[in-house]
């Protein structure tokens, strides 16, 4: 009888193992389902990111684009400012000669007008030979 009670308590350990081994199978499958059901989730999140920086990028790369043409649009602008004062300081330049011709002296330019941008009631004759001006 000592065995029969061996035997009886040998399989009831065995249903004890087995149980537990049920429940950790069962432990095992939930957690891979939560682990699973977390991937998901975050892989869900990157992509959502990745939609948000790709739009983002989308916006900065134009915003980007529109400045470039600006800063090029003023740049050709800047250079042909600079071109036009080139050209008026040479025509200055050459004013300033005919006049120092005409005037006399240069010093003595501030006695007939030295803001020529202001109209006086005096007119100064201007004499000047067929090939002085070539244009």
């Amino acid at each position: 009888m000592v065995k029969h009670s061996s035997s009886s308590s040998s399989e009831g350990d065995a249903l004890l193992v087995d149980e537990k081994k049920r429940k950790r199978m069962l432990s095992n499958r939930e957690s891979a389902r939560r682990s699973r059901k977390r991937r998901e989730e975050h892989i869900k999140d990157l992509n959502s990111q990745i939609t948000f920086f790709r739009n983002n990028n989308s916006e900065i790369a134009k915003k980007v684009n529109s400045i470039s043409q600006k800063f090029m649009a003023v740049e050709l602008e800047n250079q042909r400012l600079l071109k036009v004062r080139d050209e008026l300081t040479k025509r200055l330049e050459s004013l300033e000669i005919v006049s120092s011709y005409v005037c006399g002296n240069p010093e003595d330019l501030s006695q007939y007008n030295s803001q020529p941008w202001i109209l006086s009631n005096k007119s100064v004759p201007l004499m000047a030979s067929v090939g002085t001006f070539r244009f």
